[in-house]
């Protein structure tokens, strides 16, 4: 393997770690800080994302009980770490897709990048308009909540649905390293499918439901992108 393609497949293992820290810091907070309320709205399991697809009347109840105000805050600063992370992430991974020797493949990796961008520029939105309510108290920071975290989960689920073919064929690996592939790439074929249209169409649930193949991406990831630094 040519020493470059090394560091970006190195470099990828680092940002893999990070977003792994940061995906355990998330629940970790949540579990010693959030008081769940009586129920969740929109039929999802996680109060961040809740929060996310808030549309009126605006799910107040969800911020009342506890410290569950100055939660939802804090998990917005957290995922100011966990955006350049994921950020890093994808954007490594699409210039080690850029570099397959299928075309249409290696095509794909650009668009990633561009999605990518503008996933986390919607991201930093979304955050900015949630710490408007939990900070500022500025209610009608409620408004521009959802149709900045549709677009960020839009574009998010399209780069993994789009960057499935690598796993799928990459090349030069070993055994237990294309088994990872090949389980990161039906990951990334269930997740981004069904977490795209979700998003498109405004499914609230089917976005809770695309969020957890890539639980099993986030352990994956690591051990993956280590062994493919060694090659065979």
């Amino acid at each position: 393997m040519h020493p470059r393609a090394r560091t970006v497949w190195l470099l990828a293992f680092a940002a893999s770690l990070a977003v792994l820290s940061f995906g355990v810091w998330f629940q970790v907070s949540l579990a010693q800080h959030w008081t769940r309320p009586a129920a969740l709205p929109y039929g999802v399991n996680n109060p961040v994302l809740a929060m996310q697809m808030a549309k009126p009347p605006w799910p107040v109840e969800i911020l009342t009980p506890g410290q569950n105000m100055a939660e939802m805050a804090h998990q917005q600063y957290i995922d100011f770490g966990y955006i350049p992370s994921y950020v890093a992430l994808f954007i490594l991974i699409a210039i080690l897709q850029w570099s397959s020797d299928r075309r249409w493949i290696a095509a794909l990796g650009p668009v990633c990048l561009v999605l990518i961008l503008i996933a986390a520029s919607y991201d930093v939105a979304e955050n900015l308009a949630i710490l408007g309510v939990t900070e500022q108290h500025n209610w009608a920071a409620w408004a521009s909540i959802r149709p900045h975290s549709l677009v960020k989960w839009a574009c998010a689920f399209l780069v993994i649905l789009l960057q499935s073919p690598f796993y799928l064929t990459v090349r030069g690996l070993s055994t237990f390293a294309r088994l990872l592939a090949r389980i990161l790439g039906v990951a990334a074929i269930l997740a981004g499918l069904l977490g795209f249209l979700s998003s498109i169409a405004g499914y609230e649930k089917g976005i809770g439901m695309a969020t957890l193949p890539l639980l099993v991406s986030m352990l994956a990831m690591p051990p993956f992108l280590l062994l493919g630094s060694r090659g065979r």
